[in-house]
C-alpha cells in the first residue's frame, strides 16, 4: 500500500532528518535533498523549494497545485546534519522533539575555545565547574552524562564518573548537542542533561589544513616558574621511564606482594641490603624543586580528508586529524583556614600556594564512511586522546599550628581510546524501515607514576626536614577501565493521506564496564636511634643532600611500603537496556511518548594488598527499572511552538561511591569515604519551553523547569583534625528555574530606522539561566552539618552570557561575555557557615581575518578582566588567586578545502 504525504518540503525533510535521530547510535542523519539529474540540487538552493508544498509518495515527489509542476521519480537522500552550518543545527533543534541545544562547529570556531568544556560553559542553562566538569541547570556533574556519536564512554578519573570534557579539542567535533530533556534511546542516568558530541564526517572532495598557534600567559610566560628533573620527552606527554617504578622495587612487588622487612616472623620479606637497593633506586629520581623560565604556549593540528567514488553505488570517505598543544600556568594562591568560636569565625591557618601546571594534550583521530548504494552506510571512528598534567607546588604556611613548607611533584596522564563502528540501514520494501546499530569499545586510563611530597617544619626560624611519620611520600598510581556498548535500534514509519505520520521505533542494548585501580605508596623512614639524628644542620639541608645513597642505609632512611589498606580494587558493571517509542505528527501537534527498561548489576571489590587475612570489602548494586518519557510539541504558527516534557530518570552511586573505603578527591585534595548502602537517585524532570524562529540563525525562547529528586547523593563534610567528606543520601532535593535565549542578527537596525547605517554585519547572542535549588537532610544522619537546608552543591544561582558579534566576507570578530553567581563549594560543618566559590566576569575577545582563500589568521584575548577568583566562609576570604589574561595567535592554512 502506498502512504501519500502532503507536507511543505521542509518539514519532510526535518521529519526525515528526525527519524534517525531517534536511534541511540545516531550521530548525524541525512536529511532529504530534491535531486534530478542535470539539475541544481534543492539543498544549494533553499529558498527557491523551501516552502513549495510537495506530495511525497514511497517512489515518486510531484508538486502539488503547481500548473509548472515538474514529476521527479527516484529521488535520492542526500544531505547532511551539521556539516559545518548553523542554520542546519537550529533547524535540527527545531525539529527535535526533545529540548535540545545545538552548536555547529561554525559557532564553535567564532568562541576561539580549544577544548569542549570551555564551549559548553556558553551553552545556556551550562557552566563550568574547575575547567573541566560541566554542570547542566545547576546540576553536579554526577548528574550529566557524555556520549560520543551516541555511544557511552568511560572516565580515566577514577574519582568521577564523567569524562572531564577538557579532554576533547573541539576542532574534532562537526557539533554539540546538549539535550536537556530525556528520551527512551537515551541511557537511563541523566540528570541535568546528556552532553553528546559528535566527531567529523569525510567531506566530499578533498581538503587539507595546517595551523600553528603561539601563546602568551600575564604572570606566566618569559617569568620564572617551578620545575623539575622529568624525562627527555616530557614534551610529548608521555613519560620516558624517568618516573617509573624502578625494576628491583617492581619484582620485589610482583604479583601483589606487599613490601616488608625480612624478621622472624617473615622470613622472606626484604634484607637490609635488599631494602638499601631499593631505596637507591627509588631515589634516583631526585625531589627538588628548581626555577625555570617559562617559554610561550603553542601547538599544531593537521587535518585532511576526501572522497573516493569506488563504483556507481560505493563510495568511500576518509578523513583525519592530529593535534598537539602544551600550555604553561603559574597560580600564586592565598588560603586561609578557619574554625568556628563564641565570637565567630577565627582564622587558625594559612597557606601560601605556588604552583606552575604543565599542559600537554595531543590527539588524533581517523574516520572512514562507506557508502552502499542510497541506502546502506557503515561509518568507522578512531579516536586516541591524551592529556598530561605536570604539576609543581610548593605551599608555606601554618596548618594544625605548625608551620610548614609542603612540596608536591605531580605528574598525571589521561588517555581515552574508542574504537567505534556504527550502521544505517533503510529498506524501501519494507515500509521504509531503517535500522541503526553501533558497537563502541572504549579503554580509559589514567597512570600516575612517582607522584612525590615531603615537607620541612620551622624550627627556631629554620626551617628543616620534618621528623612526621608523613614526611614524605611516593606513589605510583594507575587505573584501566574498559567498556562495551552495543545498541540496535529500528525506526518504522507511518505516512497517511490525510497529513498525520506516526513514527514507531524501539530497540536494546548491552553496556559493560571494567575497572582495575591501584596506588602503591612508599616512604623513607628514619631509623630508630639512627646517627644522622646527631649531625648539626643535617635537616636543614636540601631534600636531595637528606634522601640520597649516602644517608639511605639500614641506620639512616629505610625504604617502608604505606600503601592504605583500601587504595586498591576492582569493579565491574553490565546494564541491559530495551526501549519502545511512538512519535505522532499531526502537523500542528507533535506527540512522542515511551519508555525505556533497565537492568543493572555491579559490584566494587576493594582488597589490601598488605594482609591476605583480610576480608575484601564488596559493594553491589543490582536493580530494574522502567523510565518513562513524554514530550509535546504545539506548533501553532510557522515561525513559533509550545513544548512541554515529564520523564522519570536515575542516578546510580558510582564505583568507588559504594565503597566504604577512602580514596583522595585530586580536585579538593580530601579524602572521601562511600557508603554501600548508598540508594540510587530517582528524578522526576518537568520542563516548558516557548520558541521563536526569526529566520535563518535568528531565534528566542523562554523555559521554565523543575527537577524532584529522591535520595539524592552529596558529600558531607565530616569535622576532625583531618578534612574527611561522607557520600550519603539525603531525604530530598528541589531544583526549578527558567532560561531565556536571544541569537539575533542587528541588520534589522539599520533597515528600519538608520537607513545610512549598513548593521547587517553585527549580531547579539544573549543567555541567562535563573536556577534556585534546596536540598533537605535528615536530622538523623546529617552529622555536624550547618545547615539541613540549603542549595545543592555547585549551583550557581545565575548563570549569563553576552556575545557581539560581527562578520564580513573577510573578517569575523567576538566579544564574549559571562558570569555566574556563587555557588557552594564546601557544605560547612560544627556551626561554620557553607564555603562559597564567588561570582565571575569573564570577557574574550576574537578575531579572525580571511587573507586569502587559502590562508586565515586568528587572533585570541582571554580571560580579559583577570578577576580575581574568591572562595569565602562567612564573608571571609579562604581562597584567593588570579589566572591571568591570555594572548594567543593562530596561522591557518588551507590549499584544499
Amino acid at each position: 500500500m502506498k502512504h501519500d504525504l502532503k507536507l511543505p518540503l521542509r518539514r519532510s525533510a526535518l521529519l526525515a532528518a528526525l527519524m534517525l535521530a531517534l536511534s541511540p547510535v545516531a550521530a548525524r542523519a541525512d536529511v532529504v535533498a530534491v535531486e534530478s539529474e542535470g539539475e541544481e540540487s534543492a539543498a544549494a538552493r533553499p529558498d527557491t523549494l523551501a516552502e513549495e508544498e510537495l506530495v511525497a509518495g514511497s517512489d515518486d515527489l510531484v508538486a502539488a497545485d503547481d500548473p509548472n509542476a515538474v514529476e521527479l521519480r527516484g529521488v535520492e537522500v542526500q544531505g547532511k546534519v551539521g556539516n559545518d552550518n548553523q542554520v542546519l543545527y537550529l533547524e535540527e533543534k527545531r525539529a527535535s522533539p526533545e529540548i535540545v541545544e545545538a552548536l555547529s562547529s561554525e559557532q564553535i570556531a567564532r568562541t576561539g575555545d580549544s577544548d569542549v568544556a570551555t564551549t559548553l560553559k556558553r551553552v545556556p542553562g551550562l557552566s563550568v565547574v574547575n575547567g573541566r566538569y560541566v554542570y547542566v541547570r545547576g546540576l553536579g556533574e554526577r548528574y550529566s552524562s557524555v556520549l560520543l556519536n551516541g555511544a557511552q564512554i568511560p572516565s580515566p578519573d577514577f574519582t568521577r564518573r564523567v569524562v572531564p570534557l577538557d579532554l576533547f579539542p573541539t576542532e574534532l567535533l562537526d557539533g554539540i548537542i546538549v539535550q536537556k530533556t530525556y528520551s527512551p534511546n537515551l541511557p537511563g542516568e541523566f540528570g541535568g542533561g546528556a552532553v553528546i558530541l559528535r566527531t567529523r564526517e569525510a567531506p566530499q572532495s578533498p581538503f587539507f589544513r595546517i595551523q600553528g598557534t603561539i601563546g602568551y600567559t600575564s604572570g606566566t610566560t618569559f617569568q620564572d616558574g617551578l620545575s623539575y628533573q622529568g624525562g627527555d620527552r616530557d614534551w610529548t606527554g608521555e613519560d620516558d621511564g624517568t618516573r617509573a617504578l624502578p625494576g628491583s622495587l617492581q619484582a620485589a612487588i610482583a604479583g601483589g606482594s606487599y613490601l616488608r622487612p625480612a624478621s622472624a616472623n617473615n622470613p622472606g620479606g626484604a634484607t637490609p641490603e635488599q631494602l638499601q637497593e631499593y631505596g637507591w633506586d627509588l631515589a634516583e629520581s631526585g625531589f627538588a624543586i628548581e626555577p625555570e623560565r617559562i617559554g610561550p604556549d603553542g601547538g599544531l593540528s593537521i587535518g585532511l580528508g576526501n572522497s573516493f567514488q569506488l563504483s556507481d553505488d560505493v563510495r568511500l570517505g576518509l578523513i583525519g586529524a592530529v593535534r598537539y598543544r602544551q600550555d604553561w600556568d603559574s597560580v600564586a594562591e592565598v588560603r586561609n583556614i578557619y574554625s568556628n568560636s563564641n565570637s565567630g569565625l577565627t582564622q587558625v591557618g594559612n597557606l601560601e600556594v605556588d604552583l606552575t601546571d604543565r599542559e600537554v594534550d595531543s590527539s588524533a583521530f581517523i574516520g572512514a564512511n562507506l557508502d552502499l548504494g542510497k541506502y546502506h552506510r557503515i561509518g568507522l571512528t578512531l579516536l586516541d586522546l591524551r592529556q598530561t598534567q605536570d604539576l609543581t607546588r610548593i605551599s608555606d604556611g601554618i596548618v594544625d599550628s605548625v608551620d610548614s613548607s609542603y612540596y608536591e611533584l605531580r605528574w598525571t596522564e589521561n588517555e581515552l581510546i574508542a574504537e567505534q563502528l556504527v550502521g544505517t540501514h533503510m529498506f524501501p520494501s519494507m515500509h521504509d524501515l531503517e535500522i541503526h546499530w553501533q558497537y563502541t569499545h572504549s579503554d580509559a586510563s589514567r597512570d600516575q607514576p612517582n607522584r612525590r611530597t615531603y615537607r620541612y617544619d620551622r624550627a627556631d626560624d629554620v626551617l628543616e626536614y620534618s621528623r612526621r611519620s608523613d614526611a614524605n611520600a611516593s606513589s605510583f598510581g594507575e587505573l584501566d577501565d574498559s567498556q562495551d556498548d552495543f545498541e540496535i535500534s529500528a525506526v518504522l514509519p507511518f505516512y497517511f493521506e490525510s497529513g498525520p505520520s506516526l513514527l514507531l521505533s524501539g530497540g536494546l542494548g548491552r553496556t559493560t564496564r571494567d575497572r582495575d585501580s591501584s596506588i602503591r605508596t612508599f616512604s623513607y623512614l628514619l631509623a630508630s636511634g639512627s646517627p644522622l639524628n646527631s649531625e648539626p644542620g643535617f635537616f636543614a639541608q636540601p631534600i636531595d643532600q637528606i634522601l640520597n645513597s649516602a644517608n639511605i642505609r639500614p641506620d639512616g632512611f629505610v625504604l617502608r611500603e604505606v600503601t592504605r589498606p583500601t587504595d586498591n580494587y576492582f569493579a565491574d558493571q553490565t546494564v541491559d537496556n530495551y526501549f519502545v517509542n511512538a512519535e505522532l505528527d499531526l502537523g500542528t501537534w507533535r506527540i512522542s511518548a515511551g519508555a525505556r527498561h533497565e537492568s543493572n548489576s555491579q559490584s566494587v571489590t576493594t582488597f589490601d594488598v598488605g594482609n591476605s587475612n583480610f576480608d575484601p570489602i564488596v559493594s553491589s548494586d543490582d536493580s530494574d527499572i522502567w523510565l518513562p518519557a513524554l514530550a509535546v510539541t504545539w506548533a501553532y504558527s510557522d515561525a513559533a511552538q509550545f513544548r512541554f516534557a515529564y520523564s522519570k530518570t536515575l542516578s546510580r552511586p558510582d564505583f568507588r561511591e559504594l565503597s566504604p573505603a577512602p580514596y583522595t578527591d585530586p580536585d579538593l585534595d580530601i579524602d572521601t569515604i562511600g557508603d554501600p548502602d548508598l540508594l540510587s537517585t530517582r528524578i522526576q524532570n518537568l520542563d516548558l519551553r516557548w520558541e521563536y524562529y526569526f529566520g535563518g540563525a535568528d531565534t528566542f525562547s523562554v523555559a521554565l523547569f523543575e527537577k524532584k529528586f529522591d535520595n539524592p547523593i552529596e558529600k558531607l563534610r565530616i569535622p576532625g583534625s583531618t578534612p574527611l567528606l561522607q557520600l550519603s543520601n539525603a531525604m530530598s532535593a528541589d531544583n526549578y528555574g527558567i532560561e531565556v535565549e536571544l541569537q539575533k542578527n542587528l541588520g534589522f537596525i539599520g533597515e528600519r530606522w538608520i537607513e545610512s547605517l549598513d548593521t547587517s554585519p553585527y549580531s547579539i547572542g544573549f543567555n541567562y539561566t535563573r536556577v534556585k535549588s534546596s536540598i533537605e537532610l535528615d536530622s538523623e544522619s546529617a552529622g555536624f552539618q550547618t545547615n539541613l537546608s540549603r542549595p545543592m552543591q555547585g549551583q550557581s544561582p545565575y548563570v549569563v552570557n553576552l556575545n557581539l558579534g560581527y562578520t564580513t566576507d573577510r573578517n569575523e570578530a567576538n566579544l564574549l561575555w559571562s558570569r555566574f553567581g556563587s555557588r557552594i563549594s564546601e557544605v560547612g560543618v560544627q556551626g561554620q557557615p557553607d564555603v562559597y566559590e564567588e561570582s565571575y566576569n569573564s570577557l574574550d575577545f576574537i578575531w579572525r581575518h580571511f587573507i586569502n582563500d587559502n590562508w586565515r589568521a586568528t587572533f585570541r584575548l582571554r580571560n580579559l578582566l583577570d578577576s580575581e577568583v574568591r572562595f569565602t566562609q562567612g564573608g571571609l576570604d579562604t581562597r584567593l588567586y588570579q589566572k591571568g589574561r591570555e594572548v594567543l595567535f593562530s596561522l591557518e592554512w588551507r590549499p584544499l578545502q
